[in-house]
């Protein structure tokens, strides 16, 4: 696959800049934006943006020591005897076509004197081309916004990586882009050192979640985002999940679940009986126009409310290893059921037609997945059918009521 010109590069990178001046009126920072680059196109200055960028899997000639842990398959989800026409959800998903999922060779690779971006994770080879796998393809990559190459570059000798990722303080992203790419290096350095490089602003929950399965030949270092870094050795994983999935190697969920476990010595229930309700209230964005009502239905059925955001990451892990039900809006929080075993997951999703990275996720970790549907947009606060949520509760779920 060629790569995209660089006209395209100067063009995104200047729109990034132009998109995050904060009170500039849309049409000023247009016409700036335009003359910006006619300028840097006279004067040739465009080697003074980020470049081409380029795939380490299309051209492993560019790179070193590419390894390939899994190859590109299609998985089938389709129940045994089951074909996807009777899955409600199958049937209206837009990733998932009658039941297959196409998932991405999954590899690691080295990238010898690697430009390093803490901020978002970007790696860059010696040339300054991006390895686009650094932020999942090419349309993540042209999606967000770029920069400038830095004045200033701290040079660092010996082997490092990270699972820095754009939006890393979100907890789906973080759960399904990032820690699993801790299984890739470990599976590459077999025991080798390697210091992981990330940045100092992520949070309390996810820095929790890292060291709890940090390998043991791994050391960890925190650093100022903004800081650019010229790495001898960058050990770079391909993302494990491939866009809009969660469907990981059954070694990637065992890693991540089973080692957080064992860190945090959560102890196993006997019979997991908790049934929970993670409420999007306090959000800015997809709440539930009727949650009163909704809360009000499953409360019945001894459904309690939570808030996420209220829990140390030791107390999320020990909710969800309780957990025999879970009922949730389409929403971060949702990333937490992979610390959970066989759990009934039912997500309200605001779309007709949504994208597939809770089910896959909730498949793939061994849960069974239910959902009831709005039609509205992916980000718009919605209304649950009750009829749908209580008939998703007793006939598909199982559940009875307490009270």
């Amino acid at each position: 696959m060629a790569a995209p010109s660089i006209s395209r590069s100067l063009k995104a990178s200047l729109r990034g800049h132009f998109n995050g001046l904060a009170g500039l009126n849309n049409r000023v920072a247009y016409r700036l934006y335009r003359a910006l680059i006619a300028s840097f196109t006279a004067l040739g200055l465009e080697r003074l943006l980020l470049n081409q960028p380029f795939s380490a899997e299309e051209w492993p000639d560019r790179v070193s020591n590419f390894t390939l842990l899994y190859p590109a398959e299609t998985v089938d989800l389709n129940r045994p005897g089951r074909p996807f026409t009777a899955d409600p959800f199958l049937r209206s998903c837009q990733d998932i076509v009658e039941g297959y999922l196409s998932r991405a060779a999954i590899f690691t690779c080295e990238v010898n004197s690697a430009r390093f971006a803490p901020k978002n994770g970007l790696v860059f080879d010696a040339r300054w081309h991006v390895v686009v796998e650094s932020v999942l393809d090419y349309q993540r990559y042209y999606s967000f916004r770029k920069t400038f190459r830095p004045r200033r570059i701290t040079k660092r000798s010996g082997v490092f990586s990270s699972i820095q990722h754009p939006w890393h303080e979100n907890n789906w992203h973080w759960t399904a882009d990032s820690l699993p790419q801790l299984r890739s290096l470990e599976l590459h350095m077999q025991g080798r050192p390697l210091t992981l490089l990330m940045s100092s602003d992520v949070g309390p929950v996810h820095r929790s979640s890292l060291e709890a399965i940090l390998p043991k030949n791994f050391s960890l270092e925190y650093v100022n985002p903004r800081e650019w870094f010229e790495l001898e050795t960058f050990v770079l994983p391909s993302y494990v999940s491939s866009r809009a999935s969660a469907f990981f190697p059954q070694d990637y969920f065992d890693f991540i679940r089973c080692r957080t476990h064992l860190a945090l010595g959560t102890p196993k229930p006997a019979i997991a009986t908790g049934r929970y309700y993670i409420s999007r209230g306090r959000a800015r964005h997809r709440r539930l126009i009727n949650e009163d009502e909704v809360f009000a239905l499953i409360a019945s059925f001894g459904f309690k409310k939570i808030f996420m955001e209220d829990y140390t990451f030791a107390e999320q892990v020990a909710l969800m290893r309780n957990a025999e039900a879970i009922v949730s809006p389409h929403g971060a929080g949702l990333g937490s059921i992979i610390y959970g075993e066989k759990l009934k997951v039912c997500v309200l999703y605001p779309e007709a037609r949504p994208a597939g990275y809770f089910y896959t996720l909730a498949i793939g970790a061994g849960h069974q997945h239910f959902c009831t549907n709005s039609n509205v947009a992916e980000h718009d606060d919605f209304t649950v059918d009750l009829a749908a949520l209580r008939r998703v509760l007793t006939d598909e779920m199982n559940l009875s009521t307490v009270c």
